[in-house]
């Protein structure tokens, strides 16, 4: 047995409340933890109440922190070492928590009886004068409200146990779900009603995904917006609340996972579930179909209990960065951290995932015609008020094999000043083996295919015109066949003022740019580029999109890098 990690010893001699931000360069990132280094430092992360942690590491599962729970009937949570105080980091900024599902309370294995747990996101938030908070992180300044998201899991599968079948609707005596408590705002309050998947005696996805995943969104000193997803490509399922009747927060005292260990679930949940009919009996009889009579079968559901010590808990990441408008360089990924993409959303992919080629975001089709597109969920839309120019993004990635057909490109809508819609933009590469050929486009679309199937589809020319370039920027000298065929391709985009912007490809990390002639906007919009809407990464498939037959099942880009900087790397 490892020794107890002891957390707060060193807490108390620190002065809690400082005259500037505890943090450098008020960059909220640095507040990020992914647990990946073996027996290191965890900063500036701490786990409460010490005592009852009974074991912690980081060497377990490198890449994930493991805790074990000594029985003391107290929630264990992840906390910070210091509060956030509202005006510490511009707003808005987001929280992000990966956890982990143990895998034998989800199989039923491990316990005689059940396999109950509820594991999540804690936030609690302090309406007091930070000069009045304690130094003492496990207590809690006056005026401090709390709301928590959490996973919930009762009974067993079954295969071990008897389990709760009383709060079951499945034929296995188990139940899943996604429930809100605490006194911050009562629209989170209880049962979610999120779904999960139950086939062929599985479950899966939803609520009973195999990774868990949370977030906090602090928007103002007065709304906030939690929410969950169950698979890391996936779009989230958020509520925001006001919670201004309590007046203007003045700090985030905790936010980060929390483990129930203490009797919720059997003294306070099951007590407010409605018990299932029929739960007390179950058909059986003769097992010969020839004489099979029906016969009811009674038991006497056993009383739920609290979660058993003898379960580990697992947190995946930490992680802090700007909410939406997020500065741009927010909006970068290096991809080399192998599961996770936070800060993506994505669409129609067959895989996406930083885990099967690790250093890369592996993104993968999966064949018949159809559109992939993915996103930051901070950067979805590029607006020139907040993003201010110059500006510039670089991507670095492996495309398909060039024998197929595949394009790449960046999918906007644009807007001028005054926010009108005036065109899309879609700059990028198209390989076209059929004629040898691959090329700069501003559109993957060709007007004979995708101009008539969409107009039939929405009547209206405009539905077309939206896919057809509102920018059209030139390469003199051409841009050099052989640098497109270059693997990795590197492709850089420009926004150098509201009224200019250029493109640019090179053939490697020491390469010269090929770039674009400057492209100007203003003879076009009124008053110049007021956003980028919609703005993410795309490649179609398939006539009906405009791309020529041949595109494979499974074609994989892998992505190395995409950088956002502020100002221009070129002359």
């Amino acid at each position: 047995m490892k020794r107890r990690t002891r957390f707060l010893t060193y807490l108390t001699v620190l002065p809690l409340v400082l005259p500037v931000s505890i943090y450098a360069e008020n960059d909220i990132r640095k507040l990020s933890q992914h647990f990946n280094a073996p027996d290191g430092d965890i900063s500036p992360w701490i786990f409460i109440p010490d005592d009852n942690i009974r074991e912690f590491s980081t060497a377990e599962h490198p890449g994930l922190a493991t805790i074990w729970q000594d029985g003391k009937g107290q929630d264990v949570k992840g906390i910070l070492k210091y509060p956030i105080r509202i005006d510490d980091y511009p707003l808005p900024w987001e929280f992000q928590l990966g956890l982990i599902p143990n895998f034998a309370t989800i199989t039923g294995f491990g316990s005689k009886l059940q396999q109950n747990f509820a594991v999540g996101l804690n936030v609690a938030v302090t309406y007091s004068d930070p000069s009045t908070w304690p130094e003492d992180r496990t207590e809690r300044p006056p005026e401090t409200h709390e709301v928590q998201l959490l996973i919930v899991h009762l009974g067993s599968s079954g295969e071990f146990a008897p389990g709760l079948p009383q709060y079951s609707d499945y034929p296995h005596p188990e139940t899943y779900m996604l429930y809100g408590r605490g006194d911050l705002a009562h629209n989170v309050m209880g049962d979610w009603n999120l779904n999960h998947i139950w086939e062929g005696g599985t479950r899966y996805s939803g609520t009973a995904s195999h990774q868990y995943f949370f977030r906090c969104q602090v928007m103002s000193p007065a709304v906030l917006q939690i929410g969950f997803k169950s698979e890391a490509k996936h779009g989230w399922t958020d509520r925001s609340f006001d919670c201004s009747k309590f007046g203007n927060i003045t700090g985030i005292w905790e936010i980060g996972p929390i483990f129930s260990c203490d009797r919720w679930i059997p003294d306070v949940l099951c007590r407010h579930l409605s018990l299932k009919k029929g739960y007390h009996s179950m058909f059986g009889g003769s097992t010969d179909p020839t004489r099979y009579v029906p016969k009811l079968l009674n038991f006497d559901a056993p009383a739920p209990i609290p979660p058993d010590p003898i379960h580990e808990f697992y947190v995946d990441y930490c992680v802090f960065f700007g909410a939406y408008p997020a500065p741009v360089t927010h909006l970068s990924d290096e991809f080399n951290i192998p599961g996770y993409i936070g800060q993506w959303a994505a669409q129609i992919p067959f895989g996406f995932d930083t885990w099967s080629n690790p250093g890369y975001l592996t993104v993968t089709t999966l064949g018949p015609s159809q559109g992939v597109f993915f996103g930051s969920v901070a950067g979805s839309n590029l607006d020139l008020k907040y993003h201010k120019p110059p500006f510039e993004l670089e991507i670095c990635f492996i495309p398909p094999d060039d024998r197929h057909p595949w394009n790449f490109y960046l999918n906007c809508m644009v807007t001028d000043r005054d926010g009108v819609i005036r065109g899309g933009w879609r700059p990028g590469v198209a390989n076209l083996p059929a004629n040898d050929v691959i090329q700069y486009t501003e559109t993957p679309f060709t007007e004979s295919t995708f101009g008539r199937v969409h107009s039939d589809w929405y009547m209206l020319k405009e539905a077309v015109s939206m896919y057809e370039s509102l920018f059209s920027l030139e390469f003199d000298p051409e841009l050099p066949e052989e640098v497109l065929r270059a693997r990795p391709l590197y492709m850089l985009m420009q926004v150098i003022d509201p009224e200019h912007v250029r493109m640019g490809f090179r053939a490697g990390p020491d390469e010269e740019w090929h770039l674009s002639k400057v492209f100007d906007c203003s003879k076009i919009l009124k008053g110049g580029i007021g956003q980028f809407q919609q703005f993410c990464y795309s490649s179609v498939t398939g006539r009906q999109w405009g791309s020529p037959p041949g595109s494979p099942m499974y074609q994989t880009f892998k992505f190395d890098y995409i950088r956002y900087r502020e100002g221009l790397s070129t002359e």
